[in-house]
This record gives structure tokens, C-alpha cells and sequence, in this order.
């Protein structure tokens, strides 16, 4: 039986590793074929991992909600008006990554918002603190918009930022504040945020100083599916150039307490933007896909559709939750046991994909 009717010339070019081009994206983000988008991701997906499935025990650390910007889709940031507001200190970020360290956690992911006052002192020390109390632990933190805001507010360039920044222990940077890289749904639901170029910019100075980073896509809200291929293509772009982006992280928009208000994600959109990034992204290793924008059948199915990295555990995460994550988290056994239960192969790894010191984790 011949599996794949629809999309048989692009399904000659997967096979043979050939690049797809911009149209094939647009002709596979609009299509309901489910099954024929999902064969060729998998056949991507395991040639490149066989049944591996990658995660990371993990911590957030959120440390502000203070911010700057007014993002229509973000349901987290506060002014200093809003009585819940909240920062923490260097010694109660330290204490709170020691002691999940000492229950075994490998990484810790760093993003805030934008504060107003904060300077590069308090970021320097932050990961000194934490490298010092835990020298085994991975810090992956801060995302292009935080560190655009750092070169601003401490009038240096962003060079010299991730210079100082990787200096005092950061080891790596996060996908997040891409959002979706088109001007017209970008300026409606960030427009006070970095553009799209800028945001690829920092990534790209990032990938010059060393740095290994991800990289995200808001989806789900007022994009174009044409949108959607546009962001990607514009990182797979960059790709070309740098080869420093690691994961391509797709983020479902989440609708509660925002003002944007769009309905959530069908599980048809989902599958369709993580099959689609797994063939158009070809120079990107990885696929990943975060439970706490998506439930948990789903996750089970986006293995089979492309995905090989199902994030961390992700343990005081607030972002996600705040705009609606309904999903209770896993642990690192819970987590295990689902990719088990899928017929993959469980891979402990931490976003840069780089041995595990376990026996380092917390300083004596």
C-alpha cells in the first residue's frame, strides 16, 4: 500500500534529505492530512534519533514579574502598582536551585521579566551564586529580550552582556521572546517588544560568543499558517549561517488572564506546526515540545509527529500556569514511564544536550 498520496513530491525530497522550500511549507502548514504529515515527520524524526526521546530534570526560576512591556498575550508580568508583585534576591534564588539540586535536578532555566532597575550586578551575582552552591548544575537563562533590556539599562553592548554573563557561570540561552516574527501580529500582541530581526540578532551574537540556544514560536493566536513558515524559515536562515540553534521549541498560546483572548489550540494546529517545523527545520537537531502548553495525550502523540525532546520537569514554573497550563507536571519517574509507555527510549540530557555531572551537582 502506498502510504503517501498527497504529498508524494515532498515526500521524495524527505527521503532524500533534500531541503523543502518555502511553498512546500505553506501547501503542509494548511493541510488537515494528518497521517501523511505524520509519516514523514517520524521518518525525519527517527533518522535523526531513532526511538531516543530526550528530557531534563529541571527548575524555573522566575525570578521577577516585574516588567516593563505590555504584552496583549502575557498573563505573568506586573507593574510595581500591582500588590503581587515580587522579585527575588540572589541568596533566595541560590537556596531554591540548592535545594532541588540536592533532590537530584540537573538544570536550572533563568527568565523574568524585564525589570525596571535591576543592573548587570545582580545577573553576574545570580550566576555566580548558583555555580558556587551547585557546580554540576546546567544554567540556561535569559532570553533576547531580557538580554537586549541588560544592554540598554547598563549602556554596553549585548556582546559584552553574554560575555560577562557566560564569564560568571551561564552555560546556556533560551529560546524564549521570539513570539512570532511577522510584523503585523507581532506589533498587535508585543509591539513593545524587540522585533523579530532584532531577536535573531542577539542569537546570532550569542552563537558567536559560544552559546548553544534554542529557539520558540508563539502560535495560535492572530498569525497566518504562512506566518508560521515565515518564522521558521527566517531561523533556519540563521542556521545556516551560525549553526548555534539546538531545539526549535513551538509554544501553544495559552488564553487565560491575557488580554488577547483567542481560543486555545486545536490538537489538529498542534500537530501540524510540530510536523511541519520537524520537516522544514532539517538543520535543527532537535524537535521539543514543553507539556505545560499542551496535555498530556498529546504529548504522547507528538512523539509520533515529529518530536524527539519533551522538555523538563519543570518543577515552579509560573509563566505557563498564569496564562492557563492546566497540566500538573511530571516528575523525573512520571516522566520516564510516559515515554516508556510511547515505546521510546527515555535519554536524561539538559537543553544543550552536554554530559550530565550528576556527582557535581551541590558543592560539599
Amino acid at each position: 500500500m502506498k502510504v503517501i498520496k498527497e504529498f508524494t513530491d515532498i515526500w521524495e525530497k524527505v527521503q532524500a534529505g533534500t531541503p523543502l522550500t518555502r511553498e512546500d511549507g505553506y501547501r503542509l502548514i494548511k493541510s488537515n492530512n494528518l497521517p501523511e504529515l505524520g509519516y514523514m515527520a517520524d521518518f525525519v524524526r527517527r533518522k535523526k534519533h531513532g526511538s531516543k526521546t530526550y528530557f531534563t530534570h529541571s527548575i524555573n526560576v522566575n525570578y521577577t514579574n516585574l516588567c516593563v512591556l505590555t504584552c496583549k498575550f502575557c498573563a505573568f508580568s506586573r507593574t510595581k502598582k500591582d500588590p503581587d508583585h515580587y522579585t527575588w534576591t540572589v541568596e533566595e534564588i541560590v537556596t531554591k536551585v540548592r535545594n532541588a539540586a540536592k533532590k537530584g535536578v540537573w538544570e536550572v532555566h533563568i527568565v523574568g521579566g524585564l525589570h525596571p532597575d535591576k543592573r548587570m550586578d545582580y545577573y553576574e551575582d545570580m550566576m555566580r551564586g548558583i555555580k558556587e552552591a551547585c557546580p554540576g548544575v546546567l544554567i540556561q537563562g535569559f532570553t533576547a529580550v531580557e538580554l537586549d533590556l541588560f544592554a540598554r539599562q547598563n549602556k554596553i553592548p549585548v556582546r559584552e552582556v553574554l560575555t560577562r554573563l557566560k564569564a560568571a557561570g551561564l552555560g546556556g540561552v533560551p529560546g524564549g521572546g521570539a513570539e512570532i516574527f511577522a510584523e503585523k501580529p507581532r506589533k498587535e500582541i508585543c509591539g513593545t517588544k524587540i522585533t523579530g530581526k532584532q531577536w535573531l540578532e542577539v542569537h546570532q551574537i550569542a552563537h558567536e560568543v559560544g552559546f548553544r540556544t534554542n529557539a520558540t514560536m508563539l502560535y495560535g493566536h492572530i498569525e497566518s499558517p504562512e506566518d508560521r513558515v515565515d518564522h521558521m524559515m527566517d531561523l533556519r536562515d540563521l542556521q545556516e549561517k551560525t549553526g548555534g540553534f539546538l531545539a526549535f521549541v513551538p509554544l501553544a498560546y495559552l488564553p487565560e488572564n491575557n488580554e488577547l483572548q483567542c481560543p486555545r489550540t486545536t490538537g489538529i494546529t498542534d500537530l501540524q506546526v510540530l510536523t511541519v517545523s520537524r520537516l522544514l527545520l532539517h538543520n535543527f537537531d532537535h524537535i521539543r515540545q514543553l507539556w505545560n502548553y499542551v496535555d498530556e495525550k498529546l504529548i504522547q502523540a507528538a512523539l509520533f509527529f515529529g518530536v524527539d525532546d519533551l522538555g523538563g520537569t519543570n518543577f515552579d514554573e509560573t509563566i505557563a500556569r498564569e496564562a492557563g497550563c492546566h497540566e500538573a507536571g511530571f516528575t523525573h519517574g512520571e516522566l520516564m514511564d510516559l515515554i516508556k509507555r510511547t515505546g521510546h527510549e527515555p535519554v536524561e540530557s539538559n537543553s544543550i544536550y552536554s554530559k550530565l555531572r550528576k556527582d557535581e551537582l551541590v558543592a560539599a
